[in-house]
């Protein structure tokens, strides 16, 4: 009894403070800033106290309706690792006749300074605007004086003349969100749909309701009549349905952080708006709904991007010269391929569309994604090759949902040599062939083809990538003395090049086996390194003292030494997304031991071979001894890139016996002529 009175105590206790809570702007409170931590997410760096987002429309008879975005957000630091928070960009739409406007930005931040609230304005000359791209701006802002415990607070509005924009409206953040209200309003004249993410395990119930509303104005008549000029006023009035579009939460929980997920945010609750039609009085309807046809073709045509692929008067004598003598369609595109990435760097901004236009990009040497690869694919086709654009969505971008242009956000090339489709991407310096980097791997694109036909391929890597280990150990008492080789094909190659692009001492080997105390390193080389595409082979010596165990006369040692996987990275108990791997992988180790002078093998770990499902995975570890000689033969084995919530387990149990096999150790014993054991010196 006792324990429900406690029980309804604190809930009583939890909605009074909810609705004692005053979300006004400019309200913030002393307890929200003597807030220590989280009361839920006791972790948690920040959180948002309140977020409001009102979507409606503004009517006036010389611009017709507009679209009204209105933020208002207040958000608690706790911590420096929630500084982060403090820094806000708010995207704009340009187009080629007009723009967002940003209007009535302010904000606030809340501190306790000797026991009294101080609050620090937002300056204007504290807020930047930066041009992400030829249709993009953004206005980035970092609140003052901002520290752990800060309480800061703003917001603005968004006047847009572009009225089918609703777009992706948040409803979860990687930090929690206290409360959340979101508002939309829709004039009767504007049919929209509507989805929430369906990858997101929360699903809120949006409040629909009606309400009748107007807009008024005034127009100016001239009449003239014997000479006499008169001007009169007249009121109009439209009287319209308004759809109102509610949802009002609290307690949004956080993002859950999981391993091997590709984009955290692929998961986070939206609702995402998308106009199907208008109906304006004594109009016929517009119909703005389409097939992904329909947006590839208004892509390639109307946006010129056709156009662009066709104009080559500007490199012709230079692809001439680099192509000659050449026939291999395989080579001419390599050769072609390094070029442009020689020629046009990246100026890190993504699209599909030029910015620049591909004539300045390969004047000036610099572009966006779009820029840069059609470009690309221009070049290809100028050299007889079959080649088109293909379209794609970033991982940050999320996935479409419904045909959009909004849908797409990069571009990059689709080349076919006899019958198979390679794709490529030469804003990446480590790519070859093949080889897309992984902010271009997300699921499905859109290939075009000439006309603006298209259809969907697949952009994950269907081929399995190798890194393959084979260690040579002898030992010197319990020291141990080896040569390291280590084989990266693939995936694995173009990531070890990404990882180790800047010039630094042996890569760095040194300090990846930081981890591994007394190692030392030496004769330490690298061949392929430079050349994409190619199997890079990594060689070194090494010596690691007390590499084994000494207990009374038996010494133990583990086989695979410092390369043995020793973490389970699926600790969780439960899974809430897929896991995800970039690639399809295999890991081969073959390890050579010769045993020390005057021992002997007492015990072997077991071979063990482990199947992944029912075809997704293989872990293998053989064990063998003949005479002075072990060998292992060990391979892990992922052969596809997704799995889903239900699977996790099995993921788990698979690497637990890796890591279990990986841990386990030989057992040797001296032996002297005589046939009797000499006990050994005592261990470590």
């Amino acid at each position: 009894m006792r324990q429900i009175y406690l029980t309804t105590t604190i809930l009583f206790f939890i909605v009074f403070q909810l609705n004692s809570q005053n979300y006004k702007f400019g309200k913030v409170s002393e307890e929200e800033v003597l807030q220590k931590e989280h009361p839920v997410k006791k972790d948690a760096n920040a959180a948002v106290l309140f977020r409001s987002q009102k979507v409606y429309y503004d009517y006036d008879k010389n611009n017709g309706f507009r679209l009204i975005t209105e933020v208002h957000e207040r958000i608690k630091i706790y911590s420096k690792e929630g500084f982060d928070w403090a820094t806000k960009e708010i995207r704009k739409y340009t187009g080629k006749s007009d723009e967002d406007d940003l209007t009535s930005l302010k904000g606030y931040t809340y501190n306790l300074i000797d026991g009294k609230l101080e609050e620090e304005k937002l300056k204007n000359d504290e807020v930047f605007e930066e041009e992400k791209s030829k249709y993009w701006t953004v206005t980035k802002f970092t609140m003052p004086a901002v520290t752990e415990g800060s309480v800061i607070e703003y917001t603005y509005k968004i006047k847009s003349p572009y009225i089918g924009s609703i777009g992706k409206l948040p409803l979860q953040y990687n930090i929690p969100i206290d409360r959340l209200e979101v508002d939309v309003k829709i004039p009767e004249y504007f049919y929209f749909s509507k989805f929430q993410n369906m990858r997101s395990p929360l699903q809120y119930k949006l409040e629909e309701s009606t309400k009748r509303d107007s807009y008024t104005f005034s127009t100016m008549n001239r009449n003239s009549s014997m000479h006499v000029v008169k001007q009169t006023r007249e009121n109009t009035k439209i009287e319209f349905t308004n759809y109102i579009y509610s949802i009002n939460e609290n307690d949004i929980p956080a993002l859950k952080k999981e391993s091997h997920v590709e984009n955290l945010h692929t998961y986070a609750a939206f609702i995402d708006w998308e106009l199907q039609y208008t109906k304006f009085p004594n109009s016929t309807i517009q119909n703005y709904s389409q097939t992904w046809e329909d947006v590839t073709k208004s892509i390639y045509n109307d946006l010129g991007v056709g156009q662009e692929l066709k104009r080559d008067g500007f490199y012709d004598e230079e692809i001439d010269l680099l192509l000659s003598g050449l026939s291999d369609p395989r080579m001419k595109a390599e050769k072609i391929f390094a070029f442009v990435k020689q020629k046009v760097k990246w100026n890190d901004y993504v699209g599909f569309y030029p910015d620049n236009g591909t004539k300045k990009a390969f004047k000036e040497g610099s572009g966006n994604t779009g820029d840069i690869n059609l470009l690309l694919i221009s070049m290809l086709k100028y050299a007889n090759l079959d080649a088109q654009p293909v379209l794609l969505s970033t991982p940050s971008n999320g996935i479409p949902l419904f045909p959009t242009r909004d849908g797409f956000n990069y571009v990059v090339a689709g080349l076919r040599i006899d019958g198979n489709l390679f794709l490529m991407d030469a804003t990446d310096p480590n790519a070859g062939i093949g080889e897309l980097p992984k902010r271009a791997r997300n699921w499905q694109g859109r290939l075009i083809k000439e006309g603006g036909e298209s259809s969907w391929i697949n952009l994950m890597p269907d081929y399995i990538s190798e890194n393959s280990l084979r260690m040579n150990i002898k030992f010197e008492g319990s020291t141990a003395i080896g040569r390291n080789y280590r084989n990266y094909n693939g995936l694995f190659a173009k990531e070890f090049r990404e990882e180790h692009s800047k010039p630094e001492q042996n890569n760095n080997v040194e300090e990846r086996l930081e981890f591994v105390p007394d190692i030392e390193i030496s004769e330490y080389k690298v061949e392929n390194k430079e050349n994409l595409g190619a199997e890079i082979i990594e060689k070194f010596e090494f010596k690691l003292p007390a590499a084994t165990d000494v207990i009374g006369d038996k010494i133990y040692l583990k086989p695979l030494l410092f390369e043995a996987i020793q973490e389970n990275p699926f600790k969780d108990e439960t899974r809430s997304y897929p896991v995800f791997y970039d690639y399809p992988e295999v890991k081969k180790y073959l390890i050579n031991i010769m045993l020390p002078e005057g021992y002997k093998v007492v015990s072997l770990p077991e071979s063990s071979v482990v199947k992944l499902g029912e075809d997704d995975g293989e872990f293998k570890f053989i064990l063998n001894a003949s005479g002075n000689i072990i060998r292992l033969s060990s391979l892990i084995m992922i052969k596809k890139t997704a799995f889903l919530p239900q699977e996790y387990n099995f993921l788990k149990k698979f690497y637990r016996n890796i890591i279990k096999k990986h841990g386990e150790a030989i057992v040797l014993e001296k032996t002297i002529e005589d046939g009797n054991s000499e006990l050994t010196e005592s261990g470590r």
